[in-house]
């Protein structure tokens, strides 16, 4: 249902909220933008919303907006910088930071890590006690459920970089931390683009040592590429609502594989058959199919861990 009786009403409300907003009106510009926005979510009324927030120093709320169509502040200078203001208004420096290195931001980037440096480093006198504690639980993330380690990693997004990368290099090696949570903090990692070596503590309960730079996100391993064509050609067109339900397990049991997928899934059809109970056709040998029931039901006891909590 529209927030407006009628379309002059809107474009009456419209005229309303940019006369405010020309008259820095802030707390009015944001109020009129908002119910605008709500009625019709488009990238300009988001960006004029988030800008009247944010004058109005409305911080967070601009956050929470701003970050419904991140995408959309990439056509600009003056669109990035906003984005960027706001998130650096929140502490949200591994979020900035990622902003900064997607492609489309490239020709505004060295700007925009040097305003995060300064950002951070200002932060750090001003914010050092609540870093410390953040930082703290942040390192210890092994120790709590799943649900908390979520919510510590979202706060640690806020820590600046030489912080979140010592804790995020600690916990890698961390044979509790559930591997979920140890892949996101690698995709953090791709995202990020930073360029270092750290050990991972994987579920064959091995150290092993990685490059940042050779990671790949997850759906660009070749098994997960297999998997794909399959559930969405041959078996969504047999069993659409299997193929749907089997898409939500086999994208946790790959995060959960990452970065070493392809050592695994050699036989990625025959991996989704036995998760669906489906009959297993192509050649795959006894012995292969005891491997993939193995792992399987290693990856679904941590599934039935999260469940459970």
């Amino acid at each position: 249902m529209t927030e407006f009786s009628s379309p002059a009403a809107r474009e009456e409300a419209l005229n309303a909220a940019r006369q405010a907003f020309d008259k820095q009106q802030w707390s009015q510009a944001s109020s009129l933008f908002e119910r605008l926005y709500t009625d019709d979510q488009t990238p300009q009324l988001n960006h004029k919303v988030v800008a009247s927030l944010y004058y109005d120093q409305q911080y967070l709320k601009a956050e929470q907006l701003a970050a419904e169509q991140d995408g959309s502040y990439l056509d600009s200078e003056a669109d990035f910088q906003l984005r960027l203001d706001v998130a650096l208004e929140n502490q949200q420096f591994i979020f900035a930071r990622e902003f900064c290195m997607l492609p489309a931001a490239k020709p505004w980037r060295q700007s925009g890590l040097a305003q995060i440096t300064q950002a951070e480093t200002r932060s750090q006198s001003r914010l050092e006690e609540k870093q410390r504690i953040v930082a703290k639980q942040f390192y210890h993330l092994g120790d709590v459920s799943f649900l908390e380690q979520r919510q510590r990693l979202e706060q640690a997004r806020q820590l600046p970089l030489d912080l979140f990368m010592q804790g995020v290099q600690y916990l890698l090696v961390d044979p509790f931390l559930h591997p979920l949570i140890r892949a996101t903090l690698l995709e953090e990692l791709l995202r990020l683009r930073v360029t270092a070596t750290v050990k991972l503590h994987w579920l064959d309960d091995q150290v092993h040592t990685l490059k940042t730079q050779d990671l790949r996100p997850v759906n660009a391993s070749r098994a997960a590429a297999a998997i794909q064509t399959y559930l969405q050609g041959q078996l969504g067109q047999q069993d659409p609502i299997l193929a749907a339900n089997l898409q939500q397990t086999v994208t946790l049991q790959l995060m959960m594989l990452y970065p070493f997928i392809d050592r695994v899934i050699t036989y990625p059809q025959a991996w989704v058959q036995l998760a669906g109970d489906l009959p297993v056709t192509g050649t795959v040998s006894d012995e292969q199919l005891a491997q993939i029931r193995d792992w399987q039901a290693r990856l679904n006891k941590y599934l039935s861990a999260l469940l459970g909590e």
